[in-house]
């Protein structure tokens, strides 16, 4: 990273030239630039990603694996500025985006037509941040951050930005922060999703800062939304110790059946952050260090409301086929909040580090656990009403907008949901700018009737009704990062997973009829008489170069 005193006049004039010369042209205030208070920065990202039987052997034909080969690249871009010591701001341009994707999927069309058309996987070029903070406001240490921008806390089990992603997260927010010697406290509001910027509620588009629906979906007055509030309160009662409790309030008033393109199945219950539910996160983190001893415990219960997709407008839930939540009440509708959040995530991780040996050596142990639903599914043959009118609450834990990449496997077969995870990780530090590390994860369902969620939470593969297998399987992770000269990062991985009881009893001598495989038939995983389940492997290797 460059910052003014580094640069030339030629480079800041070139700078500003490519974003915005015209605005410079146009207004000669903006020429007006102390390069003493410039900050440009940036980064090139490229890497290979392979993954052979991405279906578990469980694809039709069988010949269909699911095997993936893909190269992708990120390029980012900051430009920074400090108007005052107390005010800045702080933009970010990325181009995100697989190899091939400039092309169109016409038959025939090459060359330049090709290469101008509008990526097919629509990320390219993006804001990923742009921010203006504003530091001590009103008193001393409160600073106030508006705009895009990212959001982390603690291990990113919750909120993180996704790294490994080349897209990456980031959220429309408003965030006060009050940072002492003894406490921080931060308080946000980010809008994730709102219809009004959308087609599909066209006549709502006049209102130019939308509202909320009411509960039943109705839009004819308001537009409905996605919105998320948190409370993270960071105590440090000792040195390297933290005590970390928080709130988060997610607040989705989108109608239930609302469809969205971009949401695609979010009408099931169990998918991540549907709409139509009041969800509310009361958690917090431990996290410290005590000579070679490292700890972190994590945990949080999630309570609220969420639309059951019963409809009970005869005041009888009699015949739903899917979570009712409560007795019928005469006047309710399909989608209305009747099943009662009751979730937990636990996570506790430790480990010790060698210090006084070469290559401080370290190993630790993690265990997670998510709850599930059996009623994720709907109402099974013989439950008598189990998921009807004598349900009560639901039991799915959210995992908000995580980075699961490196914590339950490498290989991101999962996430914070229906789930347990045991963990055995091992490294050395071959230099001080290098890191050899294996890790082993043992994965299972915390709730055998409730489905597999892979890292981006979605349903990997969606349970049969008579699935008493709580074995996923194992996976095997070895990686090897490397920093050179400071500024450029090559890293490179390989993984393994072994299939567990559960894809084993997906197969074998099973019907059709009697549902021989666990897939979901969104992912491609249909239904075969399939008696070779087979491992999943996968391997990368990616250099980032930082300016």
């Amino acid at each position: 990273m460059f910052n003014g005193k580094r640069l030339s006049g030629w480079m800041a004039l070139a700078v500003f030239a490519t974003v915005g010369g015209a605005m410079v042209a146009a207004d000669p205030a903006f020429a007006k630039v102390d390069v003493d208070k410039l900050t440009i920065g940036g980064e090139i990202r490229e890497r290979y990603e392979i993954r052979t039987n991405s279906n578990m052997n469980q694809g039709s034909p069988l010949s269909s694996k699911g095997n993936e080969s893909q190269g992708s690249h990120r390029v980012r871009v900051n430009v920074g500025y400090d108007l005052t010591p107390d005010v800045s701001f702080f933009a970010q341009i990325q181009d995100a985006r697989q190899f091939g994707s400039e092309g169109v999927n016409a038959v025939g069309t090459t060359g330049i037509q090709a290469v101008s058309q509008t990526n097919a996987n629509q990320t390219g070029v993006d804001l990923h941040q742009g921010y203006i903070l504003v530091k001590n406001v009103l008193v001393p240490g409160l600073s106030l951050k508006a705009g895009r921008q990212e959001i982390m806390y603690g291990d990113h089990r919750l909120f993180g930005n996704f790294n490994w992603s080349q897209v990456g997260n980031s959220f429309d927010a408003v965030k006060l922060s009050h940072n002492t010697q003894s406490v921080d406290v931060d308080l946000f509001w980010a809008r994730i999703f709102d219809n009004a910027a959308t087609t599909t509620q066209a006549a709502n588009n006049n209102i130019p800062f939308p509202a909320f629906a009411n509960n039943t979906g109705n839009t004819g007055t308001t537009t409905a939304a996605q919105d998320i509030y948190g409370l993270y309160v960071t105590l440090k009662p000792v040195a390297n110790w933290t005590i970390e409790p928080y709130l988060f309030m997610l607040r989705d008033s989108r109608p239930f059946a609302l469809g969205q393109t971009n949401n695609v199945g979010a009408t099931a219950i169990s998918q991540a952050q549907t709409q139509a539910q009041n969800r509310n996160f009361l958690g917090g983190r431990v996290n410290g260090k005590a000579g070679g001893w490292d700890f972190t415990y994590e945990g949080n219960h999630q309570f609220g409301s969420i639309a059951d997709t019963c409809s009970r407008s005869s005041g009888t839930a009699a015949g739903c086929g899917t979570l009712a939540g409560q007795a019928g009440i005469a006047g309710q509708v399909t989608g209305s909040r009747g099943a009662h959040i009751n979730a937990a995530q636990h996570a506790v991780r430790t480990g010790f580090t060698f210090d006084a040996v070469p290559m401080k050596p370290r190993i630790g142990f993690e265990v997670d656990y998510a709850s599930g639903d059996k009623c994720s599914n709907g109402a099974r043959a013989g439950d008598n009403n189990a998921c009807g009118q004598s349900k009560s609450s639901y039991s799915l834990a959210d995992n908000l907008y995580p980075t699961n990449h490196f914590h339950y496997g490498y290989m991101d077969l999962m996430s914070w949901r229906n789930m347990v995870n045991y963990a055995i990780k091992f490294d050395v530090k071959p230099s001080p700018v290098s890191k050899f590390q294996v890790d082993y994860n043992i994965m299972r369902l915390a709730n055998t009737q409730d489905n597999w969620y892979r890292a981006g939470q979605a349903q990997y593969f969606v349970s049969k009704s008579t699935n008493q297998a709580a074995s996923l399987g194992q996976e095997i992770d070895v990686h090897y990062w490397h920093t050179f000269k400071e500024k450029f990062k090559f890293e490179i991985g390989v993984g393994h997973f072994f299939a567990g009881e559960y894809l084993q009893k997906s197969v074998g001598n099973l019907s059709t009829s009697n549902g021989c495989t666990q897939g979901s038939a969104s992912n491609g995983l249909t239904c075969a008489d399939n008696t070779a389940t087979q491992s999943q492997n996968w391997g990368y290797v990616m250099g980032s170069i930082l300016f």
